[in-house]
């Protein structure tokens, strides 16, 4: 039986008089690949905020690989090996492509301060895997002929990609997708499903998408959980959520922005 990575027990998180997610429980395995849907205003981002620590749980608990993390700090969540993109994508805009890879890798070097002054053959060590390292994950999201490019300049469904390999660099564990499949084309949006589907496997990665996208969240997504005002309305299989009555209902009355 696969272990646990994941687990929410009755997470409630309320603004003022506002309960944007309400009684949110999740049991998510080992390489399992979740999706999260719901209208806009569902509270689905909110749970992304609330397992990275973003905002705090107003109420229950939540465990990432066997250990309490409703109160740890984001820094501290993200080196355990959370690591996700957003909604509105967060690039150090005058970085190259490479640099804002490179960037992530930094946050986890060994090296103390001494030794990065000193260019210490362990710093020159850990920079020669970075680079090596950097180069391999360009040429996995297809960017690495972009790598001394502004990666303002790059293309929307680009930026995308370099989003997921900044996340990849952080060497996680757990990877957070939120609508990686906004802004793509057809064709961009059958290369983000391979992608997606590719990285799990090699990394071996348990993931939660966001997607709007239904064809992304269908073709790719083993079980699907349904929210709707913050609350959990339906669980299941891609062909149990489609046929599903309360889900066709929230959808047709889809809202406001996203909590």
């Amino acid at each position: 039986m696969k272990n646990t990575v994941l687990k929410m027990e009755h997470v409630t998180k309320r603004f003022g008089g506002l309960t944007a997610v309400s009684d949110f429980n999740l049991d998510l395995k080992e390489g399992e690949l979740l999706g999260l849907i719901g209208p806009n205003g569902a509270g689905k981002t909110t749970i992304f905020n609330l397992i990275t620590h973003v905002f705090p749980a107003s109420e229950g608990k939540i465990e990432f690989l066997g250990k309490d993390i409703t109160k740890s700090t984001t820094d501290r969540i993200i080196r355990m090996g959370v690591a996700r993109t957003f909604q509105n994508i967060r690039l150090f805009v005058n970085m190259t492509v490479k640099e804002n890879i490179m960037t992530a890798f930094h946050a986890h070097l060994k090296s103390d301060l001494f030794t990065a002054i000193g260019f210490l053959p362990k710093y020159q060590k850990e920079e020669e895997y970075i680079q090596e390292k950097t180069y391999e994950l360009m040429k996995e999201v297809g960017i690495e002929h972009l790598a001394d490019y502004k990666s303002s300049s790059l293309p929307y469904g680009l930026q995308r990609k370099l989003e997921i390999a900044r996340a990849l660099a952080t060497n996680p564990k757990l990877l957070l997708l939120d609508e990686p499949a906004a802004g793509m084309n057809p064709d961009e949006t059958l290369e983000l499903n391979q992608l997606i589907l590719r990285i799990r496997e090699k990394y071996k990665l348990t993931i939660i998408v966001i997607e709007h996208d239904m064809k992304v969240i269908m073709n790719i997504c083993e079980r699907i959980i349904v929210l709707d005002h913050g609350v959990t309305i339906a669980e299941g299989t891609p062909e149990q959520i489609q046929k599903n009555p309360e889900v066709i209902k929230a959808y047709l009355g889809a809202g406001d922005e996203d909590a």
